[in-house]
């Protein structure tokens, strides 16, 4: 586990049914992406219908939790006053070596702004937040 990246303050992702796997798979460590039961189609955000078959049926698997930075950017200005203290910041666009058309919003947590960039290989961690909620966060890959 590792710390969380933005201010406790910070709005948290509402737990759904079908994203629940995905934001409590973090307490084992395991990243958990939602998986089709009828056409097997790997998908993320996870989502209440298929975007390949519209099957409402799902599991959810656990993969790699590798990837790379398809985009990034650095944010200067605090949209937010809780944020003033972390800016500047970043946001970034990783997409999981396992399922190349997966991509995952989340923060490189080690590296600084002007350090990241598209193409860096990163790997998940998670932030316990609330105890029972965890986000991805990404470090670089050895």
């Amino acid at each position: 586990m590792t710390a969380r990246y933005l201010p406790d303050e910070w709005t948290l992702p509402a737990i759904t049914p079908e994203n629940e796997a995905f934001f409590r798979g973090g307490r084992d460590g395991e990243l958990r992406l939602q998986r089709c039961a009828g056409c097997a189609t790997v998908q993320h955000p996870p989502s209440e219908v298929c975007v390949n078959c519209q099957s409402m049926e799902f599991e959810y698997v656990p993969v790699a939790p590798n990837g790379t930075v398809v985009s990034y950017t650095i944010v200067h200005h605090p949209v937010h006053p809780a944020l003033r203290p972390v800016v500047p910041y970043n946001v970034v666009v990783v997409s999981v070596d396992e399922h190349p058309h997966v991509r995952i919003v989340g923060n490189v947590i080690d590296v600084e702004p002007s350090g990241v960039e598209v193409g860096l290989p990163v790997t998940c961690t998670w932030a316990e937040v609330d105890g029972d909620v965890y986000l991805p966060q990404w470090k670089r890959s050895p």
